[in-house]
């Protein structure tokens, strides 16, 4: 069973596996709308670190399901996802790195068969 619930507010909602890998196509497409970050804000006199995806576009572009997670950006980033609990499961469970380049290769290998084209319509948003 697939993880479909992340954050201490539940800011990140899956309505089914479907929409779980077809969130993981979305941001492994390496097409300049995402990247991943560890922003270490306890440098900065923050509580703590920070697990986000910055958005290079504008949100109307992104799934529903990111929607309760958006903050404001700074610079050239439009929208910043916030949350902790699922950057690290991606990273752990399903090979994504840190930065704007994601080895497709590595994720397909964690993507189950019956998922493929959930993760393949993802990629095509």
């Amino acid at each position: 069973m697939t993880k479909l619930i992340f954050g201490k507010n539940q800011q990140i909602q899956f309505a089914s596996d479907n929409e779980f890998f077809e969130a993981l196509g979305f941001l492994s497409k390496n097409d300049g709308t995402t990247s991943i970050h560890w922003e270490h804000n306890e440098n900065q006199g923050a509580w703590g670190s920070e697990g986000r995806i910055h958005c290079y576009q504008n949100i109307v572009r992104f799934p529903a399901y990111f929607s309760n997670a958006f903050t404001a950006g700074v610079n050239n980033i439009v929208h910043r996802i916030n949350c902790n609990e699922y950057i690290e499961y991606i990273a752990t469970n399903h090979n994504f790195q840190l930065g704007h380049d994601q080895d497709l290769a590595k994720i397909n290998q964690t993507i189950p068969m019956q998922y493929a084209a959930d993760f393949a319509r993802g990629r095509s948003l």
